[in-house]
């Protein structure tokens, strides 16, 4: 989420030793760049960004745990995948004032991602467990940007376990459902005044509980359609709040939603070398609102009021002979963050996804190599004005390049 707030401090983890292991593992998950509209990250296997992230009518690999649930039907046996996708963000400000340019402090950062399926031979039944980040922020705007009073670094990072159960109901139709146990950590900071060196931050976490559903529909060997569901969950965080060096930490907490996002597809395969698909996902950020972090100083009201958006996705892989395939695809990521509650915190705009891969499968190990590139139109705010009367105005240009690389071994 982005910082607007005067925010939060040290987040105090307690609970079972599960609680801490998990956390631990969901900071590896804290994404670069926001990949996607608003803070969403779509792209959650090597094969399916390849595609253009069009996979929930294919679904035919183990990522079809968040993809499509009722792919993992397709399966025969054990399988276990590993994905380790490297962001990287550029995101640069040109100030409307005075002209001056600053960049963001580039790092490029590992996204892992694991799925196991279980898909028994001559059953209809396939099980699969999953962990991956859905969403996640990672910004970080140098101090002399001239807007350190709206956004200085910004880190939210959402880990989701995801157990699900797949049934085929009929050659031709198969449904999936699981449940998700979702962390969120969350460490906000923007600047206080003109003092060098004061910062507000906020640094909270809590945990949801959530669910996802699939339906896979191939009436004929060439046509197959696929839906997805994911449900809406919302964080009750807890941790502090502080604003250094004027006062010192105190409790501070807040309630945090997020969209639910449906998938809707159509893969159409013309022979068996060849498999093309279309795909529209659908997240609705109409839930993020206004938020309030209640702190003991007082509440603090944050309008977001995000709107909803769409990705397009289109596919094409071509399988080779010797166990060789080849993919390319392209997404159109709608922005979600509109002029009115805009913040550098979260530079969202209309992004266009360029993907291409290659993969190779020998025996009962496949691998997938996909590299990424999105750009976006600069996009030009005005009417911006903090607090203290700093403004953000001004045209803001990002651009992603991402490496994907996905193992899959089957046994």
């Amino acid at each position: 989420m982005p910082c607007f707030l005067p925010l939060p401090s040290v987040a105090r983890i307690h609970g079972p030793a599960f609680r801490a292991v998990f956390l631990g593992a969901a900071l590896a998950l804290a994404p670069a760049a926001l990949l996607a509209s608003g803070t969403q990250v779509g792209f959650k296997d090597a094969f399916a960004t390849a595609r253009g992230d069009a996979f929930v009518a294919t679904a035919d690999n183990p990522s079809a745990i968040y993809y499509n649930p009722a792919g993992l039907t397709q399966l025969q046996g054990q399988a276990l995948s590993a994905t380790a996708y490297v962001v990287s963000l550029d995101a640069d400000y040109r100030s409307a004032a005075t002209g001056l340019t600053t960049s963001i402090n580039r790092h490029d950062q590992l996204l892992p991602q694991v799925y196991y399926a279980f898909a028994p031979e001559n059953r209809r039944w396939a099980l699969g467990v999953g962990f991956y980040a859905p969403f996640g922020l990672s910004t970080d705007w140098p101090a002399t940007s001239g807007f350190r009073t709206f956004a200085t670094k910004n880190v939210e990072t959402y880990a989701t376990l995801n157990p699900v159960f797949a049934w085929r109901v009929s050659d031709s139709l198969s449904l999936g459902a699981g449940l998700t146990y979702n962390r969120l950590d969350i460490d906000l900071r923007r600047g206080i005044g003109f003092t060098p060196g004061d910062e507000f931050r906020f640094q909270a976490d809590g945990s949801d509980l959530g669910f996802n559903l699939g339906l896979r529909w191939q009436p004929a060997e060439q046509h197959a359609f696929g839906l997805s569901y994911q449900h809406h969950t919302s964080f009750d965080v807890s941790g502090t709040a502080t604003a250094a060096p004027y006062a010192s930490a105190e409790p501070a907490s807040a309630t945090f939603p997020f969209p639910e996002v449906l998938i809707a597809g159509y893969s159409y395969r013309p022979t068996p070398q060849w498999n093309l698909e279309a795909d529209i996902d659908w997240t609705n950020w109409t839930r993020l609102n206004t938020v309030v972090v209640s702190k003991a100083s007082g509440p603090l009201p944050v309008p977001f009021n995000w709107q909803s958006s769409c990705f397009y996705e289109l596919g094409v892989t071509r399988y080779l002979s010797g166990g060789w395939l080849v993919s390319a695809g392209y997404t159109y990521s709608e922005n979600s963050v509109p002029d009115a509650t805009w913040n550098p915190a979260v530079p969202d705009a209309n992004r266009q996804f360029w993907c291409v891969g290659v993969g190779y499968a020998q025996g009962p190990t496949r691998f997938m190599l996909t590299l990424q590139r999105a750009t976006a139109p600069t996009r030009v705010i005005h009417g911006t004005l903090s607090a203290v009367g700093e403004t953000a105005d001004g045209s803001y240009g990002t651009s992603v390049n991402t490496l994907s690389l996905s193992l899959d071994y089957r046994f």
